[in-house]
């Protein structure tokens, strides 16, 4: 996917929008049962980059210098295989103890 967006750092600004791809999308990921193993089967993997370069701009600051800037340009994005996890909002809850003083 590509989207245009002005690069700011250190107050400086690029003059005009550049081009900014990133990475989206779906990869095979599931969990399934093994009657063989008589355990749960991981598989996972992610949509990242596969390929980038580096990018130069040119940033305005305010007092009118021009410093160049440097960014990651993603060129292109494939899925990886990646380590399951638990998914986000499964926290393992952990007894709180309090000591009165």
């Amino acid at each position: 996917m590509s989207m245009k967006t002005n690069i700011t750092h250190n107050n400086c600004t690029s003059a005009q929008e550049v081009d900014m791809p990133y990475c989206e999308g779906s990869c095979n990921t599931y969990t399934m049962y093994s009657k063989e193993a008589a355990v749960m089967q991981h598989s996972c993997s992610c949509c990242k980059e596969t390929r980038f370069s580096n990018r130069t701009v040119d940033l305005v600051c305010p007092n009118g210098d021009t410093v160049p800037y440097t960014y990651m340009y993603v060129e292109e994005c494939g899925c990886t295989n990646t380590e399951c996890t638990a998914a986000a909002g499964q926290h393992i809850r952990r007894k709180r103890s309090f000591t009165l003083l």
